[in-house]
C-alpha cells in the first residue's frame, strides 16, 4: 500500500477527457490521473484517430505554407500526410478484424483529402501574422478563478487541442474531425451539449477569439470496404459556455478537496 500511496500526484492541468472521466466515475479519475494506472494495451481507435489527425495537420500546413509559389498537388499533400501518419502510427499492429488497419485508415485519409482539399474547403483557417495557419490549435490557459493546485500553489491549466480554428462562411468556428466506425443517429446527435466543444470555445475566447461560438464536427466512418462522412454544425450560446465554465470551477474545487482528503487518510 505504501508504494501505491507514494505515487499519488495530482496533475497541474485538466482537459476535457479528464473532466469527462471525473463526472462519470471519480474512482476511475483517481486511479487513472492521480495513481497513473491505465489499462494495458493500445486502443485501435485512438491510434487510428491520432494518425489521421497528424496526417491532416501536415497536409493543411503544406497547403497553407507561407511564401509558396505553387499550390501543392493532391500527391504533394498525400506525401506530407503519409510521413506524419507513419510517425504517429509507429509500430502498432491493429487487430485483424478491425477496419481501422494501417492501410485502410490511410486510404480513408487520402479519400477525405480528395473530397475536401484544404485550400478549397468551405472551412478555412485563420492565418497568423507569421503566415502560419491556425491548424491543430493548442492552448493551455490558467484557470485563475479556480482553486490553486495543493502542491504547486499555482492555478490549474485548462489544456486542449482541436483540428482547426477559422471561418465557416460568415461564422468564426472551430473544426474537429472524428474517425468512427459508423455515422448513425446517435453519432449525429451526441454533440448538442458536448462539454468538450464548450471548453474549446471558452479557450478561444480567452486567447483573442471572442466571437467563436460555432463547432463544425466532421465524422469519417472507416469501414472495411467503404468510407463515409457527415458534418454536424453546432452553435453554443454564450450562456452555455459560461455554465460550462462555472461547472469547471466546481469540479476543480471538488477534485482538490477529494485529493486533500486522500492525503489526510494516508
Amino acid at each position: 500500500m505504501e508504494t501505491a500511496v507514494s505515487q499519488l500526484s495530482l496533475p497541474t492541468y485538466i482537459d476535457s477527457s479528464m473532466l469527462s472521466t471525473w463526472r462519470a466515475c471519480r474512482r476511475k479519475f483517481f486511479w487513472s490521473h492521480v495513481n497513473s494506472l491505465y489499462p494495458s494495451g493500445k486502443s485501435v481507435h485512438l491510434i487510428a484517430g491520432g494518425a489521421f489527425a497528424a496526417g491532416m495537420e501536415a497536409a493543411r500546413k503544406l497547403a497553407f505554407a507561407p511564401n509558396r509559389d505553387n499550390r501543392p498537388t493532391h500527391d504533394d499533400l498525400l506525401e506530407a500526410a503519409f510521413r506524419a501518419f507513419l510517425v504517429e502510427w509507429g509500430d502498432y499492429e491493429s487487430p485483424e478484424d478491425s477496419p481501422k488497419s494501417f492501410s485502410n485508415t490511410f486510404e480513408a485519409l487520402a479519400w477525405y483529402l480528395l473530397k475536401y482539399p484544404p485550400a478549397e474547403d468551405v472551412v478555412q483557417p485563420f492565418i497568423r501574422s507569421n503566415g502560419e495557419p491556425t491548424v491543430e490549435y493548442t492552448f493551455a490557459i490558467p484557470v485563475t478563478e479556480g482553486p490553486k493546485h495543493p502542491e504547486t500553489g499555482d492555478p490549474f491549466l485548462f489544456v486542449g487541442r482541436f483540428d482547426l480554428l477559422g471561418r465557416y462562411g460568415d461564422l468564426n468556428c472551430i473544426q474537429d474531425e472524428k474517425t468512427t466506425s459508423g455515422l448513425g443517429f446517435n453519432w449525429m446527435h451526441q454533440w448538442r451539449l458536448r462539454g468538450q466543444f464548450m471548453g474549446y470555445l471558452w479557450a478561444c475566447q480567452q486567447t483573442g477569439y471572442p466571437e467563436v461560438s460555432t463547432a463544425v464536427i466532421r465524422g469519417i466512418a472507416i469501414m472495411k470496404t467503404d468510407y463515409k462522412d457527415a458534418i454536424v454544425i453546432e452553435q453554443y450560446p454564450q450562456f452555455l459556455v459560461e455554465r460550462w465554465y462555472k461547472l469547471l470551477l466546481h469540479d476543480l474545487h471538488q477534485i482538490v478537496t477529494a485529493y486533500k482528503c486522500m492525503q489526510h487518510e494516508i
